[in-house]
Formats: structure tokens, sequence, C-alpha cells
């Protein structure tokens, strides 16, 4: 299990966490809860409801449909953000492709992180309007 601080400073290298106070880390921290998935198993299935943010701390995530890999995570990157903000059914499958280490923070946390530190939820914005400019020019 990791220190506080260890996980503070891991945080910061995560770019959508990247600039924000400690006291904002920490609070990410206490509401997350630190998850390990072992090589080969499922995060979140196709068909999970699911409203939770994943923090990949350590290990690397295959994202597939029909046996087809539509991308890979690797350590220090999030997903499950729009899944976090509005729960939705999962429409791929999230498999560690080796032992990952994450943190899961629920959709009602997330939106109380956000309420409490406005950076974060600025942050948020910014990486979900980077993500949409860049889906519009594929």
């Amino acid at each position: 299990m990791r220190l506080t601080l260890e996980k503070v400073l891991i945080l910061k290298d995560i770019p959508l966490f990247a600039d924000l106070p400690e006291a904002a880390l920490s609070d990410i921290i206490s509401a997350s809860e630190e998850t390990a998935a072992m090589i080969g198993t499922d995060i979140v299935k196709e068909g999970d409801e699911w409203n939770d943010l994943y923090i990949i701390l350590q290990g690397q995530v295959r994202v597939h449909k029909n046996g087809q890999t539509v991308r890979e995570y690797n350590a220090l990157t999030t997903f499950g953000e729009l899944a976090a903000l509005d729960a939705e059914t999962a429409r791929e499958t999230f498999t560690a492709l080796e032992d990952t280490t994450l943190f899961k923070v629920s959709g009602p946390a997330l939106y109380r992180l956000m309420n409490e530190h406005k950076s974060l939820e600025k942050n948020m914005f910014k990486m979900l309007c980077r993500r949409l400019r860049s889906a519009y020019q594929q």
C-alpha cells in the first residue's frame, strides 16, 4: 500500500491533475478506492452499467470490442471520464494487459470533488474539450 505523499506525487504526473493543489489531490485520493486487476482481468465489461473514473497508477489496459483492440491506456492515464459524469452502459470491454493498479472514483464523488475544487472542474472541461476536438478531426 502506498503512502499518501507517494500517491500525491503520482497524481501530479497525470495531466488531468498536474496543476491541482496538494489539498485537492489529497481529497481525490481520499475519495478514491485503490484497486488491482491481475493480467487478463476485465475491469469493465461491455454491457456493464458504470459511473466511475479510473486512474491507472501502474500497468496497462486494453479497450476492445468484438475481439478488436479499440485503444490502449498506459500508466498515468485516465479513462471513464464521461461515464463518471453521466452513467452509461459500457460499449467496450476494458481488460488489464498486465497486473494493473488503479484508483476508482465514483461519479458522485467526482461531482463533489469538482464542486469543492474548481481547478479540477476546469481541468475536466478542458480535457473533454480536447477529446471532442480530436474526435471531430478523425
